[in-house]
């Protein structure tokens, strides 16, 4: 018994060591997270969490995934053709972790009926450091705001951390139709049987943001926006697969009942990789019809709980025409 007694103290004292860490770097998260979610405050990927400043639970439809997805949905466009309240949380080459961080931070404040992802970062790729780093930083953010010590204020170390503000597109970015890079569209959805590669690790995280979406009450919807760069029949083809093994709907805009039919020669602004305003038009007002026909989602234009949204939707009005 007596030998038993120095592992069991040294058990003891890691376990009083490991809980010191633990609430040490709660502390540090805590003073350097920001207390806004402004980028004024150090929010990283403001737009994407401007959806924390959205009125709770006011949003029936959430958009992930990566930079397809921020170019080619238009939340204010989709609410002055069917009312429908939507947002954006997309980043620039964003992988399946950060989807899964971002749809799981959204949803403690929303309660959407649909989740839309956007196929294009289901095949990028990760490893598994990458998932744990995301994981650290998610159970504490001192270590994606460590940087932030050089703005420290007063107010850091005893604020609160609060949500005010919402971005004014509610995630889209707009790319007028004036910019223009034409697209090569010569071997755009050619024919094949092929299967594109899904990592195994890619379709283990997509499982996880399905079981998230269940148990959120939210159906999720497979999308895949126009893009001669980065869609293929071969990824199409995986995709319908994945969606029959998952019992989720799956869209592809790209051919089918449902294409969208963009012009390659002036609807994009990189060469086929982005949609530009007037191709984003076109998958918005296809988008919208889906989720008002298919899904049935509430018309919202009527009711004064949502007058935010006319001013919104006024204010980017005002954007297009300036545009123009």
């Amino acid at each position: 018994m007596q030998r038993l007694g120095r592992p069991v103290r040294l058990l003891a004292w890691g376990a009083v060591a490991a809980a010191l860490m633990c609430a040490v770097l709660a502390l540090a998260s805590h003073v350097v997270m920001p207390k806004n979610n402004q980028a004024a405050f150090g929010q990283i990927d403001a737009a994407a969490n401007g959806v924390l400043g959205e009125r709770a639970d006011s949003l029936d439809v959430l958009f992930v995934g990566d930079s397809e997805t921020y170019h080619s949905f238009s939340p204010l466009q989709m609410w002055g053709e069917r009312g429908i309240a939507s947002y954006v949380c997309a980043t620039s080459a964003q992988r399946l972790p950060y989807t899964r961080t971002l749809l799981c931070r959204a949803l403690t404040r929303q309660r959407p009926r649909i989740v839309v992802l956007e196929t294009h970062c289901i095949f990028a790729g990760f490893d598994e450091e990458d998932e744990a780093l995301r994981a650290l930083k998610d159970l504490f953010p001192v270590f994606e705001y460590h940087n932030r010590w050089k703005s420290l204020t007063l107010g850091d170390i005893t604020g609160s951390v609060r949500f005010t503000w919402t971005d004014p597109l509610k995630g889209f970015t707009l790319k007028s139709a004036t910019e223009v890079r034409a697209a090569d569209a010569s071997g755009y959805m050619a024919p094949s049987s092929e299967l594109e590669d899904l990592p195994a690790r890619n379709r283990r995280v997509l499982e996880d943001i399905k079981a998230i979406c269940d148990a959120h009450g939210a159906k999720l919807v497979l999308v895949s926006t126009p893009s001669t760069v980065n869609w293929s029949m071969p990824k199409h083809n995986r995709m319908v697969a994945v969606a029959r093994e998952l019992g989720v709907d799956y869209w592809d805009l790209n051919t089918g009942d449902t294409k969208v039919d963009i012009d390659w020669q002036t609807e994009t602004c990189d060469g086929g990789d982005h949609l530009n305003l007037s191709g984003a038009q076109k998958v918005s007002s296809r988008m919208a019809a889906l989720l008002s026909d298919t899904y049935r989602m509430p018309d919202h234009r009527e009711d004064d709980a949502y007058s935010d949204w006319d001013e919104a939707y006024t204010s980017y009005g005002r954007q297009l025409a300036a545009l123009a």
